[in-house]
This record gives structure tokens, C-alpha cells and sequence, in this order.
């Protein structure tokens, strides 16, 4: 039987996994194998380590997209392992910096290759992975935003929706997500590192300057609405994101507390109950001057549904919601129906 903490995060999880490219063999032999939550990381790490090496014996033998596939779903493997540890930041740190390198070896030898790219912020950067379709002329572009936990690497199923459509991918590691939380905590003005961020877009040839949208998940459906002040971005989705996340603090499974907690560089949970009233969306929604896509679930256990109809509320008139009752935290059970639906919205309002 597994222990309470382990069959949490399995129950909160195992969508999430299947959403972003788990193999179906790989996640049985995971539930197949631990029972405590200390065995999570290394099985991961031993999956990702599996698949890494067959990257390496494709690319010797000159077979580059299964290569570059095999290294996308290590750096994904590698992101599971760690995301959800938090007591030795020093080995997240080691699980992350093998995640990223795994990518790296991948991105070049995707059917449509990504660029590694980094973004100059407050003295130093912050890397983003940016992915480009063959089209007439420079491409809109879409910036991908991280939830609490999520870094880059764990976007490529999704990133795949957009470019079919025409539309380019930047997902990026902001301020205090992935290994940029050895440099800064997580922030809740999150229209700066985005500002940065269109500021690189804006100068690639290959990217069309106006049309610049932005979609966001759970930390990221709070995050790319506040950042849509910026009247550089045309078009913004946000999925299972909130307006104020202190309003349901004390709802919130224990484990995305101390999520939070970790990324806002707090000691304790009571701490980040503390800090979580920075993170609001008052006074901001009706400043947005791009079209905006709400989609949330009734089933979220996380960022409740509430959250979303405050927030179309406060919204202007280009505003739009959909809520499917089925779809658990931001509907990684039926990524069949948001999914396209997002990707359609999104390919649409920037003309792709």
C-alpha cells in the first residue's frame, strides 16, 4: 500500500502525467513499484536515465527525430522526478539541471526543433525554449507560462497543439520556477519578466511582434492575465487559474501549500498564507486590452471554480468562459476537449 503523501500526489497527478507524454508502460511500472514517497524521485530518475540512453543510441546511429523524442520524454521524466520534492534542494537542483541538459540534446532534432534561448532580467536571465512552424513570413507567437510547480520541459504535448495551427511556442521558466529559484523567488507583478520577455520576441525576425499572445496554467492562469496589462500581448488564455489566492489558501491540499511555500522562499506554510495575499487579480482584469479565454473545471480541487466566475466578472467586455464540469485541475483529464479548444481560440485571435 502506498503511504498517504505518495498516493496523494498519485491521485492528484496521474492525469498530469498522461496530459504531458508519459508513456502509459512507464506510469504502471511506477505505481507498480513505489510505496513511499522517498522512492519517487529515483524511479523517475532510473525511467529518465532509460530513455536518455536510447536518445544516445539513436543519435549514434544517425536516427535523429527518434533521438530527439527520446530526449524530450527524459527531460520530462527528469521534471516529474523532482517536482514534487522539496526536502533537499540541492538534489532538485541536480534533477533539474538534468532535465534541462536532456532537452537540450533533444531540441535541435525535433520534427519542429526548439532553440534554447535565454532572456536578459535584472541583471542576469531567465532560458526559454522557442519553437518556430514553417510559415509565410514571420509567425505569431505564443509565450507558454508555468504553473507553481512546472517548468518548461513539460509543455511539449502542448506546445504540438499550437504549432499544427501555425502558431510559434516560448515556454519559459520565469522568476522562481525551475533553477531560476537559485536566483530569485517567485513574484506576483508578473507582467515584468514577461515584458522581458516580449522585449526578445519582439527582435527575432522569425517571430511577428504584433501578434504576441500568452497562455498560462493553474499559477500561470493568475500569472498571464496580469501580465496581458503589457498592450504588446493580443490575446491571453488562462486554465485553471484564480483571482486571489488567499481566498481559498485553506482549501488547497497540503502539497501545493508547500509547494507555494517553497516557491516563495518561506519557512513555513503559515508563512506563504502570508505572502499569497500578494497574489491577486484586483484592479488588474479590467486594465486588459487583448481578448481574453478563461477556461476552468468544476472538479478542480485546487483552484476552485468560484475563482474563475470572479474573475470574468471583473473582466472587460472581450471577455469569454468556458467551464467543463467533468475536468479535474485545469482539465488534465480530458485534454481532448481544452486542449483544441485553447489552441483553435488562441490560433484564431492572432490570425495564425
Amino acid at each position: 500500500m502506498a503511504d498517504a503523501a505518495l498516493q496523494e500526489t498519485i491521485e492528484h497527478r496521474f492525469p498530469r502525467l498522461m496530459a504531458a507524454g508519459v508513456d502509459y508502460n512507464d506510469a504502471q511500472t511506477v505505481l507498480g513499484t513505489i510505496t513511499r514517497m522517498e522512492e519517487w524521485m529515483p524511479v523517475w530518475e532510473g525511467l529518465a536515465e532509460t530513455h536518455e540512453g536510447l536518445g544516445d543510441a539513436a543519435l549514434a546511429e544517425g536516427r535523429a527525430m527518434t533521438a530527439g523524442e527520446a530526449f524530450v520524454r527524459a527531460a520530462l521524466y527528469y521534471h516529474i522526478g523532482q517536482s514534487v520534492s522539496f526536502g533537499d534542494a540541492e538534489e532538485k537542483a541536480r534533477m533539474q539541471r538534468r532535465q534541462r541538459a536532456a532537452y537540450a540534446k533533444g531540441a535541435p532534432h525535433l520534427a519542429i526543433p526548439a532553440e534554447v534561448i535565454d532572456i536578459p532580467f535584472d541583471g542576469d536571465s531567465f532560458p526559454a525554449n522557442l519553437r518556430v512552424p514553417n510559415t509565410d513570413g514571420p509567425a505569431p507567437c505564443v509565450m507558454i507560462t508555468c504553473g507553481g510547480d512546472s517548468t518548461k520541459e513539460e509543455f511539449h504535448t502542448l506546445e504540438n497543439e499550437f504549432l499544427k495551427r501555425g502558431v510559434a511556442t516560448c515556454a519559459y521558466d520565469g522568476p522562481g520556477q525551475s533553477l531560476t529559484m537559485l536566483k530569485w523567488r517567485i513574484r506576483p507583478d508578473w507582467e515584468v519578466p514577461v515584458g522581458a520577455l516580449i522585449d526578445v520576441l519582439e527582435a527575432r525576425p522569425e517571430i511577428d511582434g504584433e501578434r504576441i499572445g500568452i497562455w498560462g496554467r493553474s499559477f500561470g492562469g493568475y500569472a498571464a492575465p496580469r501580465a496581458s496589462v503589457d498592450p504588446r500581448i493580443k490575446a491571453c488564455v488562462s486554465i485553471g487559474g484564480f483571482h486571489s489566492m488567499s481566498g481559498f489558501w485553506d482549501r488547497m491540499p497540503f502539497a501545493v501549500q508547500d509547494t507555494l511555500r517553497f516557491a516563495f522562499g518561506d519557512e513555513t506554510v503559515e508563512d506563504a498564507a502570508e505572502t499569497a495575499k500578494l497574489y491577486t487579480l484586483d484592479g488588474v482584469l479590467d486594465r486588459i486590452g487583448c481578448p481574453l479565454l478563461i477556461v476552468h473545471s468544476g472538479l478542480d480541487e485546487i483552484c476552485p471554480v468560484e475563482e474563475s466566475q470572479q474573475m470574468i466578472d471583473e473582466a472587460g467586455d472581450d471577455a469569454e468562459l468556458v467551464v467543463f464540469p467533468e475536468g479535474n485541475h485545469v482539465c488534465d483529464n480530458i485534454p481532448f476537449k481544452s486542449r483544441p479548444l485553447m489552441a483553435d481560440w488562441m490560433a484564431a485571435k492572432l490570425g495564425a
